[in-house]
């Protein structure tokens, strides 16, 4: 199945740099400090504070604390495009206030009432369906659907320093659960490969699910029987009935998430620590807090943090960085001098390259490729994007030299006008690869 694969190299990474700098997205002030000094404190063995491994459970909100909440939940975007999707064989839809409010914007009066309005969309698009065909619906929008003002899929609309967070608890031996107000189902069908968070450690809002013998075949359907919401003062309880142990950190980034910091932090038998996200840049994702024109509402949670000592997360001062770069990481893998190793595209019925005469390119961290093909410069732009590459014209000296050199020279800037693609090999190895997917280059690192 294909999932989010780029987070899964991305944790590996940070699980290998933790030890020098645990949370390298953060900068070094008093929310990160707040974090290490409380983990050294519970785990080292000789300290009047240690935890036992077995009580190290830490909880995560999910929206504005794990991922992007604005302008629409994601699970909201989720529903909309379900709606539209299923609108053409349903039109009398329209005529729902929910499905209008929906498709209007306007979600704070469909949070405001509960049944009138999210409890309506639900009906619509999450229940009346095997678990199955929801999950492949979810997974679906996914693979496809875009966020609309960075333009990229929703998986990447995650929160780097957080991702570093979860991994430095776990390297530490602390139990990560996610306790959100979203749909425990639709988190599901992510949390294990965005987060590194198994299905049986997330707990949302749900409902019942209906069993039938069908056909000797044993059925499950999705109902709106019995729904519990997993917000507010839902949360402590959800946490007391599904994890059955109190923990000893907590992780939010509203006034929903306000009852299990409390419950967290205030009276725990055990050291704890609570921990706002308080979304403050506006410029590299949100500002809100009082008046957020969807979820994420910060005021209560806020005003109590101080008097509870919990630690308030200021997005624009406290994180070097916000979401997983892919474009510069992959720039920066790239960035360096490349001998051309091989070359495939031929028109001579040449192929490979002449030995200890290879072309060279340079990637420069400005956007600038240049090198040298034995006979002639040539310089230009390149773009990466994801596990894209491709080249702008390249210009390029006028000299002649040898036959071979002169075929090599002709086979290497054909070449780079066919890559789409690259995907690193061996270490030290990088194939380009046109856009079906055919080799068309190899380099190595000089």
């Amino acid at each position: 199945m294909r999932k989010f694969h780029i987070v899964l190299v991305m944790l590996a990474c940070i699980q290998n740099a933790s030890a020098k700098n645990p949370l390298p997205s953060w900068n070094d002030g008093q929310a990160k400090q707040s974090i290490i000094t409380f983990v050294d404190r519970v785990t080292a063995e000789d300290s009047e504070s240690f935890v036992p491994v077995d009580e190290r459970i830490a909880v995560f909100d999910n929206d504005g604390t794990l991922w992007c909440e604005f302008p629409l939940p994601n699970q909201a975007a989720f529903a909309l495009d379900e709606i539209k999707r299923m609108l053409p064989e349903n039109p009398e839809w329209k005529d729902e206030p929910a499905v209008a409010g929906l498709i209007s914007g306007d979600v704070a009066s469909l949070k405001a009432d509960h049944n009138a309005g999210l409890i309506k969309l639900l009906a619509l698009t999450h229940a009346g369906i095997t678990p199955d065909t929801f999950d492949s619906r979810v997974e679906n929008w996914l693979q496809t659907a875009k966020h609309p003002r960075f333009d990229c899929s929703y998986r990447k609309v995650i929160y780097q320093p957080m991702l570093e967070l979860l991994e430095y608890l776990r390297t530490n031996q602390f139990e990560t659960w996610i306790v959100s107000g979203g749909g425990q189902d639709f988190m599901r069908v992510f949390a294990e490969e965005t987060y590194g968070i198994p299905p049986q450690q997330i707990i949302g809002s749900y409902g019942k699910l209906k069993y039938e013998l069908i056909d000797g075949k044993p059925m499950l359907t999705k109902t709106l029987d019995s729904l519990f919401v997993d917000d507010k003062e839902g949360k402590p309880v959800a946490i007391a009935q599904f994890i059955g142990r109190r923990p000893i950190a907590c992780f939010g980034n509203s006034d929903g998430d306000q009852a299990m910091m409390e419950y967290t932090t205030i009276d725990n038998p055990r050291p704890s620590f609570g921990l706002i996200v308080h979304h403050t840049d506006a410029d590299r994702e949100y500002a809100y807090d009082s008046n957020p024109s969807s979820s994420g509402k910060l005021t209560t949670a806020l005003e109590a943090a101080p008097q509870r000592g919990w630690t308030v997360v200021d997005m624009k001062q406290d994180w070097k960085t916000v979401f997983p770069d892919q474009a510069d990481e992959g720039l920066s893998s790239l960035i360096g001098q490349w001998l051309v190793e091989d070359i495939a595209v031929s028109d001579s019925g040449n192929q490979g390259v002449v030995d200890r005469a290879q072309t060279t390119v340079q990637f420069s961290a400005d956007g600038t490729a240049s090198g040298n093909t034995c006979v002639n410069r040539y310089s230009g732009n390149f773009n990466v994007d994801g596990n894209k590459l491709t080249f702008g014209q390249l210009a390029t000296t006028r000299m002649a030299g040898p036959a071979a050199l002169m075929d090599q020279e002709q086979r290497f800037l054909k070449a780079i006008e066919t890559v789409a693609t690259y995907e690193f090999g061996e270490p030290g190895i990088v194939h380009f690869l046109d856009k079906e997917a055919n080799r068309v280059m190899k380099l190595s690192k000089k």
